[in-house]
């Protein structure tokens, strides 16, 4: 995977939260295993500059609140219950604010993570059988 904006630690942060908090296996498929980090990085390549550089900073965040909320390591060197402790105490913690961009970074990665399509699929929504349906009823309907 080439990557436009995101270092590889930027990456790798953003798939641990992302496996964090969409916790896939063994249903779904591993965060690795999809277009998720490939995704967040396309959508940061075509945001503002400031944006960028805002949601970079929030994820590294992210990585760091463990240890600022007494786990004592980083989200990344902790075992998957403890990233998910971390995460909850996040989303609870502190003024409206931080909870609010524990929010928005869950929706990021659920964004990215859900919109890979053979999540889609095996979530039972195939957007190209449902593309090709469309067309088909334009065609019968004589519909431009």
């Amino acid at each position: 995977m080439t990557l436009r904006v995101l270092t590889p630690r930027e990456a790798s942060i953003f798939a641990c939260v992302t496996e964090t908090i969409v916790a896939p296996e063994p249903l779904l498929p591993a965060v690795r295993d999809t277009t998720a980090v490939a995704c967040f990085d396309t959508w940061l390549w075509h945001s503002p500059r400031l944006n960028r550089a805002g949601l970079r900073g929030l994820f590294y965040l992210a990585e760091l609140s463990p240890r600022l909320l007494g786990f004592g390591a980083r989200l990344r060197s902790l075992p998957p219950r403890q990233r998910t402790a971390a995460l909850q105490k996040a989303e609870r913690a502190g003024p409206a604010a931080v909870r609010g961009l524990v929010k928005l970074v869950k929706s990021l990665t659920c964004l990215s993570y859900y919109g890979d399509d053979a999540v889609m699929r095996r979530l039972g929504y195939d957007a190209d059988a449902v593309v090709r349906r469309g067309r088909e009823l334009r065609v019968r309907e004589a519909r431009p």
